[in-house]
């Protein structure tokens, strides 16, 4: 179960066991809220992912009136895990894990699911799994050519002490994640996900460029794509994440 005491707009710990080990959240809980936006973050990210984005992104959608809840996953940030153990499928069981466990403790909220960089393409997977537990998707630059992404970083680092594991910024990366990735389609089956979705992707973004989130958004038959100029992976200018912020509670607000 979820535990922590709602705080009127302050950061609440959060604290949910899976599958034997605990995934470490945060809370944004302002009161009266009926929406609540669950934030999963991206590969090699946390909860509060570069530059306090998530951060930045839950106050601005907290100060609209929405809760946001937003965890790391195994592995990742604060939780239990090993980084070498990340999966695709292990981060699509977690996420629905938590929409379980937020209906339950939380029923009165709207829920609805909002992934970045390869955040983006667990929702959309666990959006699929299970359709009537959220009532909106959004999406800041999908990563959907993650299979490319992790290969280009594998060959150009060195191998780490656990076997089968390249060590990237002190991270051990698996063979057998690499492996998941290769098989992995990431436009199949979207074409039957009608669920309103936004995605946004920065027109500069170098990590995934812009024609892979149109190319997502393509797939999708209920999607609003939004190419922002000069905007990068992380959004990471100031302006770049209020307007953000702001457009994200439009969208939430208006479903």
């Amino acid at each position: 179960m979820l535990n922590g005491a709602a705080v009127d707009a302050a950061i609440t710990p959060l604290a949910v066991q899976f599958e034997g080990q605990q995934l470490v959240g945060s809370a944004h809980l302002p009161a009266g809220a009926q929406h609540a936006v669950l934030m999963l973050h991206g590969f090699t990210g946390n909860r509060i992912e570069f530059t306090y984005f998530f951060v930045m992104l839950s106050r601005i959608l907290a100060a609209r009136g929405i809760a946001v809840f937003r965890f790391d996953f195994l592995g990742c940030g604060e939780s239990d895990g090993e980084f070498a153990d990340l999966t695709l499928a292990s981060q699509v069981a977690q996420t629905q894990h938590l929409l379980a466990n937020l209906a339950q403790t939380y029923p009165h909220y709207t829920r609805h699911l909002m992934g970045f960089s390869m955040g983006g393409m667990v929702a959309l997977q666990a959006a699929m799994n299970a359709p009537d537990d959220i009532h909106s998707i959004s999406l800041l630059a999908p990563a959907a050519n993650m299979a490319q992404l992790v290969e280009s970083i594998a060959v150009a680092n060195p191998a780490a002490p656990r076997a089968d594991c390249v060590d990237f910024l002190a991270l051990e990366i698996s063979q057998a994640f690499r492996d998941e990735l290769a098989q992995f389609a990431p436009f199949s089956g979207l074409a039957t996900l009608s669920l309103p979705t936004l995605i946004v992707h920065g027109e500069a973004d170098l990590a995934v460029p812009v024609a892979v989130g149109e190319q997502v958004a393509a797939c999708l038959p209920s999607a609003i794509f939004e190419a922002w100029p000069e905007a990068d992976h992380a959004f990471s200018r100031v302006e770049h994440r209020q307007r953000l912020g702001e457009r994200l509670a439009d969208f939430v607000l208006s479903q």
